[in-house]
């Protein structure tokens, strides 16, 4: 593929970021809305609204003019405290929303546990789009016949973004240029759709090239794919699913994921040339649980120089842009990939049975106005609530990373195996919670 046949056709509306309704095959589902910006004032940010299955997610992060990382805050929400408009743009997840008024997006994330948040009006300066006709997925099918893997994206590449963002309680005006998408996938990413990824977008006035290269996983056949999406004056121009470019990740320390070096080099008959990206701020190097395997996820601004020639036209700048790159781990001994399941086992819904809830126990228990169906914020805040944690899970109320789960009911919190609590503790916590008076 090429040069796009008509720009219009790959425009992507508010209903393609609205969350998709999963068909009740998708195994593992999840969804993204995701907003980057560098700011005037030398400021970074990500935004990140998430669902996966029942858990809801909040991710805001800032890094100031220093380098430093000001605000590294994840809240999680259950599925109760979140609502959204089927077919439009407006997402709220406990107080935080994103509300699309296309060509115009409204962002509010607010944590009150660090005195941070923004306020902010995304406007798009560059077409949103669909990533691939017809329908922006790229990686399998959701239409009829459905693929056990599929995986959907939607962005604009170039969008301006004014407002206000609170850090440590002080809150300041800002204004700068980001990139915004919304994601969705029916699988987990790493362990069946994905065993890398490198993503890229790069302004180069009035030309923007974005990038998304991958390794596919068992349902992709383990074949590498190589995205690219050239836009012009705003508009989608020419896209390419097998493009000519290839990627360097260089001068990795012992022990670490983060490349300081990171070269794109162009040899298609339009796009050629390179763009060498040096490390200066790390965003995020965070570990990501698919079990069995774990990958990395790393996102850091990187000075970039571009040396390009784009359909004879010369281009020699430089820029800052926050790049990322993404790659499982080594897998624990003895793992093998598994294959797909047979195609009628595909068509069988494949959700995971729930475990039940203790049950809510009689006779004397008292009132019952705790229980493991209360948020975490609320036992904490209860004294007697809060001594049931403690004798169970010592210094939970202390740990900086409670605060992580506030949003949260116990019930779901403590199946997460990172908290280590067993079913018969739970059960118990139940019990002595519900007997409180």
């Amino acid at each position: 593929m090429g040069i796009v046949y008509d720009p219009e056709l790959y425009r992507a509306t508010e209903k393609d970021f609205a969350p998709y309704e999963f068909a009740e095959c998708a195994r593992s589902p999840f969804q993204t809305w995701h907003t980057d910006m560098q700011l005037d004032n030398g400021y970074y940010a990500t935004i990140m609204f998430a669902f996966t299955g029942p858990l809801r997610t909040v991710l805001l992060q800032i890094v100031d003019d220093k380098g430093e990382i000001a605000v590294e805050s994840i809240q999680f929400f259950d599925e109760e405290d979140c609502e959204y408009i089927k077919d439009g743009y407006e997402i709220h997840i406990g107080e935080n929303f994103f509300i699309g008024n296309f060509p115009n997006i409204v962002i509010h994330a607010n944590d009150p546990e660090n005195n941070a948040g923004v306020d902010l009006v995304v406007e798009f300066e560059s077409m949103p789009i669909k990533s691939e006709l017809p329908n922006g997925v790229g990686t399998g099918r959701i239409n009829t016949p459905n693929m056990p893997v599929a995986i959907a994206w939607y962005f604009a590449p170039w969008a301006k973004i004014t407002g206000t963002m609170t850090v440590a309680g002080k809150t300041m005006d800002v204004s700068g240029y980001g990139w915004t998408d919304h994601q969705f996938g029916t699988d987990d990413f790493f362990t069946r759709a994905c065993q890398y990824y490198y993503w890229a977008c790069f302004p180069l006035g009035d030309e923007i090239i974005v990038l998304f290269e991958a390794q596919g996983g068992a349902a992709q056949g383990y074949r590498n794919m190589k995205w690219l999406w050239n836009f012009k004056d705003g508009k989608v121009f020419s896209y390419e699913r097998n493009a000519d470019y290839y990627i360097y990740a260089t001068d990795i320390e012992e022990g670490d994921t983060v490349p300081k070096r990171l070269m794109y080099v162009f040899e298609g008959d339009r796009i050629r040339g390179k763009v060498t990206a040096d490390f200066k701020v790390l965003m995020q190097k965070q570990p990501v649980e698919s079990p069995p395997l774990k990958a990395m996820l790393n996102r850091a601004v990187y000075d970039c120089h571009a040396e390009m020639e784009i359909d004879g036209k010369k281009i020699d700048t430089t820029f800052e842009r926050i790049l990322e790159a993404a790659w499982t781990l080594d897998p624990p001994p003895g793992f093998v990939t598994q294959a797909e399941p047979p195609i009628i086992q595909q068509a069988v819904p494949q959700q995971a049975a729930e475990e039940p809830e203790p049950p809510a126990e009689t006779g004397d228990v008292g009132s019952g106005r705790l229980s493991i169906k209360s948020k975490l914020r609320e036992v904490l805040a209860d004294p007697e609530g809060n001594a049931v944690l403690e004798k169970h899970l010592p210094g939970i109320s202390n740990d900086p990373n409670t605060k992580l789960g506030y949003g949260m009911k116990l019930s779901m919190l403590f199946k997460m195996p990172q908290t280590g609590v067993s079913k018969e503790q739970l059960a118990q916590i139940d019990r002595e919670l519900r007997s409180i008076k």
